[in-house]
C-alpha cells in the first residue's frame, strides 16, 4: 500500500509538471519558423505598424539571431528611426550571412550615404552591380555618390558610360544633357572657349532639337573666326529643326555678311516654303533689298531695259524677252512677248515661250489652250506632242488626286494616244489602271495591265498589280498563284523582293481570315508557304508558330521558333515562345534562364512576366519532386519579385515548405491560392490539414482493448499524451494505464499475470538536426505490467528520393510471472493449489532497422528488430501500408502485419499478452480521419496469434511434477484514438 501511495504521488507530480509546462507554453507567444516572423514583420512594416512589428521582430531574433532576413528587417527599423549605427550593425550581419541580400545592401547604401561614408556606399553599390550589372538605378546612385564625394571627373565618366549602356533611355539622356550644359556654362564663364565649343558640339549631337545650343555654338565659332564651320553648323541646325526661324536667319545673315547674297536668298526662299513665319518674310525682304541694292549697278538686265526704252532695238528686245523668261520675270516676259508678237506675228517659238510663262504662273487653262493650238499648228512635232501628253497626264493626275477618277480617264487616254515618249505613255497607262482599280472596274483594270505587259514586258509592277486586283475581287488563292508564278519565272532577281513583299501583304490577311474561320490546317500551310517566300516575315513566323502549337506539330513549332530567334534574337514574343518549347520538354530551368535576363529590361511586359512565372512555378514543382525544396523556394521567390501576387507561385512556394514539413509556412502561402469550383472542396481540406499539422500542441487520448478468441476475457490499456512542437524539437509526455483481472491465490488461474493496476510514465524528445537528419530519445518508468524501465534511441535519415531510414535501439526492464503452489490438506487426501505469483525481472535489449518510402498518396514501410533476452536472440519483422485518400495529410487507411519469434514491440510496450521463442504473427486494418483542423480520430483492429505457456504442479506432497501447459491463442485488439491539435 505504501509503495502504491508513492507511485500515486509521483504520478500526480509528473502530470502537474507537464500541465504547468503546457500552460506556460500556451500562455506565452508561440514559437514559429523564421519565415513566419519575417513574412509577418515585413507585412506589418508595409502597413506602417512599425512598433508592433518591432515587438514580433525582437521575439523572432531572440530565437533566430542569425537569420539574415530578420537582421535586415531590424536594420530597416533602426534606419527609419535614423539610428544609423544600430542599423548598420544589423544590416552588416544580414549581408555577412547572405552576401546576396539585395535589400540589406540597398539599405546599407542609404545608411552610408546619409552618414557621408561615400566610399563605403560605393563599395556596396559595386557589390550589387556584380549581381545585376544592368541595374540602372544603381549606376545613377553610384554617379550621385561620386559627385557628393567631389570626384566629378569619375562621375562624368560613369554618366557617359551609362548613356552608352542605355542609349534610348530618356532619363539617362536628360541627365547627360544637363551635365554637359552645366559643364559648358562653367567653361564659358571661365573663358575657356575651346572647351566650351567642344562641349557644345556634344550638346547638339545628344540634344539635336535644342535651338539655343546651335546659336551659342555658331556665335562662339564666329568669335574664333571659323566662319565656314559656323555656316555649316547653322545649316545642320536648320536641317534638324526645320521650323527654326532664328537658325535660318543666322545662317543667311552670315552669308550676307560674306556678300553671298544669292546663296543667302536662295536658302531663305527654300525655307519659306515650309516656314510661314512673318519674321522670316520680313528678313527676306530686307535681305532682298540689300542684295538688290548691291547688285543693281552690275545687272545687264537693267541696262538693256534702259536701252530698249530709248531705242526699241530687236537686240535689246530679244535679250529682255529671253532673260525675263529665263529668270521668271513673268510680267516682264508677257510684256516683251506682246511686243515681239506685235512686231513678228504669232510665231511657234513665241507661242511656246508664252505657254511656258503661263504654265509657270499656274494658269493651267491658258497654258493648255496655247499648247493645244501649238500641237494643231505643228502635228508632226514629236516634242510638242510629248509636252501635250505630259500636260494631259498632269491634268489627269490633279483630277486623280482629288478623287475624280472617271473625269481623269479622257485626259489619260489622250496622253496614251498622242504621246511619243515611252515614259509618259507608261505613266498614263499606269494611272489609267489606277483609275479603273479605284472605280472597281476590275476587268478593265486587268485589260490595261495586259496591254502594259504586252507593250512593256519588263514592267515590274505587272504581276504585283494583277495579284492586287485578284485579291480585291476576293480571289486570294489566284492572287497568290500569280505572285508564285512571277517569283518562279522571273529572271530579274531585283524584282523578287517586290514580289515577296506583295505576297506577304496579301497572305497575312488571308491567313488571319483562315484562322478566324477555324481552318487551322490551311492557315498553317499558308504560313509555311509565306515563310518559303520570305523567311524573315515577322507575322508569318508568328502564324506558323501559333498554328504549329494549335495542331500539336511540336517539331515544326521548335523549328520555326529557332528560325524566328535567329532572325529576331531580341524579340520578346519569340523569346517567350522559345521558353514554351523548353517547357514542353520539361526543361524548365533552361526556360527560366532564358527569360530571366529579359526582365531587367522589360519588367512590366505581361507576356514575359507570365511566362517567367509559369516556368518558375513548374520548375519549383519539379524541384520539389526531386526533393530539393530549398531550391524550389529560391526559384519561386525570384519569380515573385516580378509577380508578387501570383497565386500559383505562392502555392508552389507553400508546397515546397510542405515538403520540408514546415507546415505553418506552407499554410501561410498556400491559403492565398483561390481554387476553382471543382477543386475547392479538396483544397479546403488540404489547407485545414496544413493548419492542423502546423499547430504546436497536441493531446491524444487512446484506448486499447483486447479479447481472446476462445475466452471472454478483456485486456485493456488507456493512454493520454501531450506533444509540444517547435521548429527543431518535439517533446512528448505520456501516461499509460492498465488494469488486469487475475487471481492472487486459490483456484488455478488461466491468466499469465497477476491481477492489479499498472501505470507507466513516459517522456520523449525528438530533435531535428537538419532537413534530413533527426534523432529521438525516449525514457519511461512503470510500476507493473509495462516494462519497468525503458530507454530508447533512434537516428532517422530522410533521403532526397523520398526514402526514409531509421536505426533504433532500446533497453527494457521487463517482468515475467510464474505461479507458485502450496499443499492443501483441507479436502480428501490433499493436493497442490495455486498460492500466488512469483515475479522475476529480465533485461530485454533490442535493435533494428526501419525503412519507408512515399509514392504520391501511398506510404510503404517496414522494420526488422532483433531482441536479446536471457542470452537468447529473437527477431520480429513488420510491414505497414498507408493510403491517404484525402488531401489533408492525416486521413488514411492502414494495413499492417508482423511475424517473428519475438512479439511486436507494441505488445511489449502496451503490456499486452505475448511470448518469446515461438512464432508470433499479427495482421491489422484501420485508419485515421481528420474531422477539422483541431480534431482527428482513429480506429485500428489487429489480430495476434501467439504461443502461451502456464506452469502447474501435480503429485504428492513429497513426490510432485512441475508441468508446463503450452498452446496458441488468438488475441483481437481494437485501438481507439482521439487527437486534439491546437
Amino acid at each position: 500500500m505504501r509503495k502504491f501511495g508513492c507511485l500515486l504521488i509521483g504520478l500526480i507530480c509528473f502530470v502537474s509538471i507537464v500541465g504547468v509546462y503546457a500552460f506556460n507554453i500556451i500562455e506565452k507567444d508561440d514559437v514559429h519558423t523564421p519565415d513566419y516572423y519575417e513574412s509577418n514583420v515585413r507585412s506589418m512594416f508595409g502597413r506602417e505598424q512599425w512598433e508592433a512589428g518591432k515587438q514580433l521582430l525582437d521575439e523572432g531574433l531572440s530565437i533566430y539571431p542569425d537569420v539574415n532576413g530578420l537582421n535586415e528587417l531590424c536594420g530597416r527599423y533602426h534606419y527609419r528611426k535614423k539610428d544609423y549605427d544600430t542599423a548598420r550593425y544589423f544590416l552588416v550581419r544580414a549581408v555577412r550571412d547572405n552576401p546576396e541580400n539585395v535589400e540589406a545592401k540597398q539599405l546599407l547604401i542609404k545608411v552610408e550615404d546619409e552618414t557621408r561614408n561615400y566610399s563605403s556606399a560605393i563599395c556596396y553599390v559595386n557589390e550589387l552591380l556584380e549581381i545585376n550589372p544592368y541595374w540602372q538605378g544603381l549606376w545613377r546612385k553610384k554617379i550621385e555618390l561620386y559627385r557628393k564625394q567631389g570626384n566629378v571627373e569619375e562621375a562624368d565618366r560613369l554618366l557617359r558610360r551609362l548613356r552608352q549602356i542605355y542609349p534610348n533611355d530618356s532619363t539617362v539622356q536628360r541627365d547627360y544633357v544637363y551635365r554637359l550644359e552645366e559643364s559648358y556654362q562653367e567653361r564659358r564663364k571661365s573663358g575657356d572657349k575651346e572647351k566650351a565649343v567642344a562641349l557644345l558640339r556634344d550638346l547638339v549631337e545628344v540634344s539635336p532639337q535644342n535651338e539655343g545650343y546651335y546659336l551659342d555654338l555658331v556665335n562662339l565659332l564666329l568669335q574664333q573666326g571659323n566662319t565656314e564651320e559656323a555656316i555649316q553648323t547653322a545649316g545642320v541646325g536648320v536641317s534638324r529643326i526645320p521650323r527654326s526661324s532664328a537658325l535660318i536667319i543666322k545662317k543667311a545673315s552670315i552669308l550676307a555678311e560674306e556678300a553671298r547674297y544669292q546663296e543667302a536668298m536662295a536658302f531663305v526662299k527654300s525655307r519659306m516654303r515650309t516656314n510661314r513665319d512673318g519674321h522670316l518674310v520680313r528678313f527676306y525682304n530686307l535681305l532682298l533689298a540689300e542684295a538688290a541694292n548691291a547688285a543693281r549697278m552690275n545687272d545687264p538686265y537693267v541696262l538693256y531695259g534702259k536701252v530698249y526704252e530709248t531705242s526699241k532695238s530687236d537686240e535689246a528686245l530679244d535679250y529682255m524677252l529671253n532673260t525675263a523668261v529665263t529668270r521668271g520675270y513673268n510680267d516682264d516676259a508677257l510684256y516683251y512677248l506682246a511686243e515681239a508678237k506685235r512686231r513678228r506675228g504669232e510665231q511657234t517659238s513665241l507661242l511656246y515661250k508664252e505657254y511656258l510663262v503661263y504654265k509657270r504662273m499656274g494658269n493651267t487653262a491658258k497654258a493648255y489652250t496655247l499648247l493645244s493650238n501649238l500641237v494643231k499648228m505643228n502635228p508632226e512635232d514629236a516634242d510638242l506632242a510629248d509636252e501635250f501628253a505630259r500636260n494631259q497626264l498632269q491634268q489627269a493626275s490633279e483630277l486623280v488626286s482629288d478623287g475624280f477618277y472617271a473625269e481623269a480617264l479622257p485626259y489619260l487616254k489622250g496622253a496614251v494616244r498622242g504621246g511619243y515618249d515611252d515614259e509618259t505613255k507608261l505613266a498614263a497607262l499606269d494611272k489609267t489602271y489606277a483609275c479603273y482599280y479605284e472605280l472597281r472596274r476590275y476587268d478593265d483594270a486587268l485589260a490595261v495591265l495586259d496591254s502594259i505587259h504586252e507593250e512593256y514586258p519588263d514592267y515590274g509592277g505587272y504581276f504585283v498589280k494583277k495579284a492586287d486586283v485578284f485579291s480585291r475581287r476576293g480571289q486570294t488563292s489566284e492572287a497568290l498563284d500569280v505572285l508564285n508564278l512571277a517569283m518562279s519565272d522571273t529572271v530579274q532577281t531585283e524584282l523578287y523582293p517586290m514580289y515577296a513583299a506583295a505576297y506577304e501583304e496579301i497572305a497575312i490577311p488571308y491567313i488571319k481570315e483562315l484562322i478566324e474561320r477555324g481552318a487551322s490546317g490551311r492557315a498553317f500551310g499558308e504560313s509555311v508557304h509565306l515563310l518559303e517566300v520570305n523567311p524573315s516575315s515577322y507575322e508569318g513566323l508568328q502564324y506558323a508558330i501559333g498554328m504549329s502549337d494549335r495542331l500539336d506539330r511540336h517539331e515544326d513549332y521548335d523549328a520555326y521558333v529557332s528560325q524566328a530567334r535567329s532572325i529576331y534574337p531580341e524579340d520578346i514574343d519569340f523569346i517567350v515562345k522559345q521558353a514554351a518549347s523548353y517547357s514542353r520538354t520539361e526543361d524548365y530551368r533552361r526556360a527560366v534562364d532564358l527569360l530571366r535576363p529579359q526582365l531587367d529590361d522589360y519588367p512590366d511586359n505581361d507576356g514575359l512576366v507570365g511566362a517567367f512565372a509559369e516556368n518558375s512555378e513548374l520548375m519549383a514543382l519539379q524541384l520539389i519532386k526531386e526533393h530539393e525544396p530549398d531550391s524550389a523556394i529560391a526559384v519561386a521567390d525570384t519569380a515573385l519579385l516580378f509577380d508578387e501576387n501570383n497565386e500559383s507561385l505562392l502555392l508552389a512556394k507553400g508546397t515546397a515548405y510542405e515538403a520540408m514539413h514546415r507546415y505553418d509556412s506552407a499554410y501561410f502561402y498556400q491559403r492565398k491560392y483561390k481554387p476553382g469550383i471543382e477543386e475547392a472542396e479538396g483544397f479546403k481540406r488540404h489547407i485545414d490539414g496544413l493548419l492542423s499539422r502546423s499547430y504546436r500542441n497536441e493531446i491524444s487520448l487512446e484506448y486499447l482493448q483486447g479479447r481472446y478468441g476462445e475466452e471472454d476475457v478483456i485486456t485493456s490499456v488507456a493512454s493520454v499524451s501531450y506533444i509540444r512542437k517547435n521548429a527543431y524539437n518535439l517533446f512528448t509526455g505520456r501516461i499509460n494505464y492498465a488494469g488486469r483481472d487475475g487471481s492472487t491465490s486459490g483456484g488455478d488461474p488461466e491468466d499469465q499475470v497477476s491481477g492489479g493496476v499498472g501505470l507507466q510514465l513516459q517522456g520523449g524528445w525528438e530533435h531535428r538536426f537538419s532537413r534530413k537528419w533527426a534523432g529521438t530519445l525516449t525514457a519511461a518508468w512503470a510500476n507493473k505490467y509495462f516494462p519497468k524501465i525503458t530507454v530508447g534511441l533512434q537516428a532517422a535519415y530522410e533521403a532526397d528520393n523520398g526514402l526514409s531510414l531509421d536505426i533504433h535501439a532500446m533497453y527494457r526492464r521487463i517482468s515475467t510471472y510464474s505461479k507458485t503452489f502450496r499443499w492443501d490438506d483441507s479436502y480428501g487426501e490433499g493436493g497442490w493449489v495455486f498460492n500466488g505469483w512469483d515475479r522475476s525481472n529480465h533485461n530485454l535489449f533490442s535493435a533494428g532497422l526501419g525503412l519507408s518510402k512515399v509514392w504520391n498518396q501511398v506510404l510503404v514501410g517496414g522494420k526488422a528488430d532483433a531482441y536479446l533476452l536471457s542470452s537468447r536472440f529473437y527477431v520480429n519483422a513488420s510491414a505497414q501500408l498507408k493510403y491517404y485518400p484525402l488531401e489533408d495529410g492525416r486521413t488514411n487507411i492502414t494495413v499492417t502485419g508482423a511475424v517473428g519469434t519475438a512479439p511486436e514491440a507494441d505488445m511489449i510496450d502496451y503490456a499486452m499478452p505475448s511470448s518469446f521463442d515461438r512464432l508470433n504473427t499479427m495482421v491489422g486494418l484501420g485508419g485515421t480521419y481528420m474531422f477539422n483542423s483541431h480534431l482527428s480520430g482513429g480506429v485500428m483492429g489487429t489480430w495476434h496469434t501467439f504461443y502461451t505457456q502456464l506452469n502447474n504442479r501435480t503429485g504428492t506432497r513429497t513426490k510432485y511434477v512441475e508441468n508446463i501447459d503450452t498452446r496458441y491463442k488468438n488475441l483481437y485488439n481494437v485501438y481507439l484514438q482521439l487527437f486534439i491539435h491546437f
